[in-house]
């Protein structure tokens, strides 16, 4: 073992103390685990229904009938939880996805064995209230404990206290020994299982031995390692492609990472470009499918919204003629989507409407803001009317909070990633606002703080966060936070 792979693997030791596992063995122990829980989650309804509502005998209850349907539902979500925790394990997911297929998997375990009682001829020997409750109450059941388990997998990973892949590295000393410090390996689940030093694999001439790549390579391999990572300049298409050559033989993954120090930027896939493949380093953050989806949502919800809401409207107009001299509604220019210009549609809550590049922002015993202002803007009532904002394509339900063009502008110079938040339409409410992350921003920690929680929604967008932070938007006390 290299002095460079004593001293990495000393460092893991010191920062945290390691449980070293293996990435089969993991997801054997979730297949096992979920499993043995939607069998409980199946059986235990049903035996508590035949013998509490409907009070049938001890003796009668069909136990060994639901036993073996329990045991198959389980043993089907398992399989389906094994091959879930495989795909979050490598990174190739998202959580959101993962708890999507927790409700698909329950939901596609349920129907095949149901499927298979009903080809066995016992279908109706099973109580359809039962396997209705059963289904009902799996779902949440499930949902929490992957949201559980996956969080307390990513925390223990995140601290290098959970390493499963084991890594093999190639390079010259100084671009190996850079990336190993550089890296953090082992707050990524890895750890290292051995290293090669270009410098090292050559012959009395000065000439690469390519037989010594497939040497290690084999070593490994035999040694468990899931990776073998190539450091340097990879430029170098030609020396790349001959290197990859000599391992086909293996069953392994070859990666090439580049030699600096910057680990900021990130590569973020392969695409198809021309003759040639591409590395991507941006993607635009939704597909296609994904903004169809979204945006009928959004015309759904807010076509409901304004017809339920209507009477408010009507009431919360009248009051605010009442309360003070000027219009009801107010529109003020707006920053939204890829930084096109808009104007968002808002209960008039003070005494003037200020907008454009001149104005000044609300602040908490602004003598600006009006008595039944205070009031709409603490419940958010004054937000309301962007739902004609959302019909018209121009904000979502749910997004990061647009804010007035001046403001935009100050707090763009404070934090370069602010503007990456105008790549998806801007929302009613978003996933900052939940968070407790409202009002004015007159702090860094407030800008960089919001700012963090809008780019977390926009790589982790799902439709089920949209409903979940619709929910929050309207129950947790969070959203009410530093209203002004």
């Amino acid at each position: 073992m290299s002095h460079t792979e004593l001293g990495y693997q000393g460092i893991e030791r010191r920062r945290a103390r390691r449980v070293v596992a293996n990435q089969a063995v993991l997801c054997t122990g979730f297949a096992l685990g979920e499993g043995a829980l939607a069998a409980l989650a199946m059986l235990v309804p049903a035996l508590f229904y035949h013998g509490m509502i409907l009070n049938v005998p001890l003796g009668e209850i069909p136990f060994a009938l639901y036993g073996i349907y329990s045991s198959v539902l389980g043993v089907l979500y398992g399989a389906f939880s094994a091959v879930s925790a495989n795909q979050f394990l490598d990174r190739a997911q998202h959580p959101h996805t993962s708890l999507a297929q927790s409700v698909l998997g329950w939901t596609a375990a349920f129907a095949i064995a149901l499927f298979g009682a009903f080809f066995l001829g016992v279908a109706d020997e099973l109580s359809r209230v039962s396997l209705i409750v059963a289904y009902v109450l799996g779902v949440p059941v499930l949902l929490l404990t992957r949201t559980v388990a996956y969080a307390a997998i990513t925390s223990r990973i995140r601290a290098g206290r959970l390493q499963f892949q084991k890594v093999a590295v190639v390079g010259s000393r100084a671009d190996t020994v850079r990336f190993l410090l550089n890296g953090n390996l082992w707050k990524t689940g890895y750890r290292l299982a051995g290293t090669l030093y270009l410098e090292e694999a050559v012959d009395a001439d000065g000439n690469f031995r390519e037989g010594a790549i497939v040497e290690f390579a084999r070593h490994w391999v035999a040694g468990g390692a899931e990776f073998i990572v190539f450091v340097g300049e990879i430029g170098d298409i030609d020396g790349l492609e001959k290197l990859t050559n000599e391992l086909k033989r293996f069953a392994i993954n070859v990666v090439c990472v580049p030699a600096t120090d910057n680990v900021s930027f990130k590569f973020l896939d392969v695409v198809p470009l021309g003759p040639n493949n591409a590395l991507r380093s941006l993607r635009k953050p939704m597909s296609d499918g994904a903004v169809l989806a979204k945006r009928i949502f959004d015309v759904a919800g807010a076509g409901l919204g304004l017809l339920l809401l209507s009477p408010l409207f009507a009431a919360v107009a009248l009051l605010i003629k009442l309360d003070s001299d000027g219009p009801v509604f107010y529109r003020q220019e707006r920053r939204g989507f890829n930084g096109r210009t808009f104007h968002i549609w808002k209960f008039r809550s003070m005494t003037v409407t200020e907008s454009g590049r001149k104005m000044t922002q609300a602040r908490v015993g602004d003598k600006r803001i009006t008595r039944i202002g205070a009031f709409i803007r603490r419940t958010s009532i004054d937000e309301l009317p962007q739902l004609i904002n959302v019909l018209s394509g121009e904000m979502s339900l749910v997004g990061p909070r647009p804010h007035a063009l001046m403001h935009d502008d100050e707090l763009g110079e404070q934090l370069a990633s602010y503007a990456h938040r105008q790549r998806i339409k801007p929302g009613i409410s978003g996933w900052a606002q939940v968070n407790g992350y409202r009002g004015e921003t007159s702090t860094f920690e407030q800008i960089e703080g919001r700012t963090r929680h809008d780019l977390y929604y926009i790589d982790n967008w799902s439709i089920f966060l949209d409903c979940w932070i619709i929910v929050l938007t309207v129950f947790s006390s969070k959203t009410r936070r530093n209203a002004v």
